[in-house]
């Protein structure tokens, strides 16, 4: 025998399920902040002079998006209020078809009442489009400041090699004049000035190429920026560039996985998308219940034997939707899809945004571990001895073979500490913004 009380206890069971998500998407933010803070401070180590900050201030992607979050919170201010009040009238019995002191009027003033949960259903799915703003707009500056990083990352990257290579270019030229005057008195051979000939040029086309990608890191930066606003930044950025071309080693720790899930853009549209798919279907369901209408108003009748009439009009009225069954089935089963849809749809997201984090953690790993290599004490000791090397190849107890092997390597490992923390900082860039998602 069928239990009578199913329909209720399902209803209350999705009624249940309904809030529950709503209150678990409510927390979100609140549990989130903590990972977002660590965010902020982790970029902030790539990003000291608060670029990405300064050019979100004024992005026009961000004010697009900041004016699209407002619009949806004023909608959702708007929902779920009734309508206006109607006033209606009628004219009847017109004698002779003109003379309305004799015509029989009625005004009334009425206005329908939105029962069946119609307001709390318009207000739910309001809420959703608010939050799917919301989530939209914190993924669009996740995004930006992790642009920004990768941008200082490269451009720091090649202002410090184009520093260092400079550095040795003046060696080698400080050399190249102690070697004129040796080969001048027969003291050196001319194999040795073509070997350090060579040297220098390959320095200076490594040089050259630096001073380029410089350049257009730095462009592209400046590209993220309004035009009006580019020139205030361009004199802080060459200052920051060189600021930063010989930064600290230590790295950040990542944020948890489970935590970057939490954070992650696509997934929070997901989230938003299932909410207001249950939320138009809770509309379609509301829709589907008796809407109630009701009126007050006076009329002035007219007599069979010429006498007026005056007296109070109530009216009411009540849809039906049982008379629409088809039609109701129908936009019952397109909610229901659109559900099922949403939640297909947010699971797939899961699963490729988690490994796409997944990923980017392990390369960013692998990168801290490729710096942790690099001995900042015994590169600044051999720094300390480049001036020793240069004086005692003057004074013949170092060879030249032995000053450029010196130089090249300590130049070499140099640069490459400084591409290390390059390739980390877009490496923790690219976690932010695999989390970030796109729109």
């Amino acid at each position: 025998m069928r239990d009578k009380h199913e329909p209720m206890r399902r209803a209350g069971w999705r009624r249940y399920v309904h809030l529950t998500t709503c209150a678990v998407l409510l927390a979100v933010p609140a549990i989130a902040k903590p990972v977002e803070a660590q965010e902020h401070r982790a970029l902030a180590v790539f990003d000291d002079n608060g670029f990405a900050e300064r050019i979100a201030r004024t992005s026009p992607e961000l004010k697009a998006l900041r004016l699209e979050f407002e619009a949806a919170r004023a909608r959702h201010g708007a929902a779920g209020r009734p309508g206006p009040v109607v006033l209606s009238g009628e004219i009847e019995d017109v004698p002779d078809g003109y003379d309305l002191g004799g015509a029989a009027i009625r005004l009334e003033i009425g206005r329908e009442f939105l029962t069946g949960g119609r307001s709390a259903a318009a207000r739910a799915l309001a809420a959703a489009e608010v939050r799917e703003a919301e989530v939209a707009l914190a993924a669009a500056e996740r995004r930006l400041a992790a642009r920004v990083v990768q941008e200082l990352a490269r451009g720091v990257a090649a202002t410090g090699t184009a520093r260092r290579l400079a550095a040795e270019d003046s060696l080698l030229l400080a050399a190249e004049g102690s070697l004129r005057d040796r080969f001048s008195v027969g003291e050196a051979r001319y194999v040795d000035v073509l070997r350090l000939r060579t040297e220098r040029l390959r320095v200076q086309t490594d040089l050259a190429q630096a001073i380029a990608d410089a350049r257009v890191a730095r462009a592209a930066l400046l590209g993220l920026a309004r035009p009006e606003d580019r020139d205030e930044l361009t004199a802080s950025l060459d200052s920051a560039l060189i600021a930063m071309a010989t930064p600290d080693e230590s790295l950040p720790a990542a944020p948890p996985l489970d935590s970057l899930m939490m954070l992650a853009g696509e997934v929070g549209v997901a989230d938003a998308a299932v909410e207001r798919a249950r939320a138009g279907q809770d509309v379609t369901r509301a829709e589907q219940r008796p809407l109630f209408a009701a009126s007050i108003g006076a009329q002035r009748g007219i007599g069979e034997d010429g006498g007026r009439s005056f007296g109070p009009v109530l009216g009411a009225s009540l849809s039906l939707p049982f008379t629409a069954r088809r039609a109701n089935a129908a936009a019952t089963l397109a909610a229901e899809r659109d559900v099922e849809a949403a939640e297909a749809a947010r699971v797939a997201v899961v699963a490729r945004v988690r490994a796409d984090l997944a990923g980017a953690l392990a390369l960013y790993d692998a990168a801290r571990e490729r710096l942790s290599v690099y001995d900042a004490a015994l590169l600044r000791g051999a720094r300390e001895e480049r001036e020793s090397a240069l004086a005692a190849y003057r004074t013949g107890e170092l060879s030249l073979l032995e000053l450029l092997d010196f130089e090249r390597a300590l130049s070499r490992a140099e640069i490459e500490r400084l591409r290390a923390r390059a390739i980390a900082a877009e490496a923790y860039a690219n976690l932010i913004a695999a989390s970030a998602g796109g729109r």
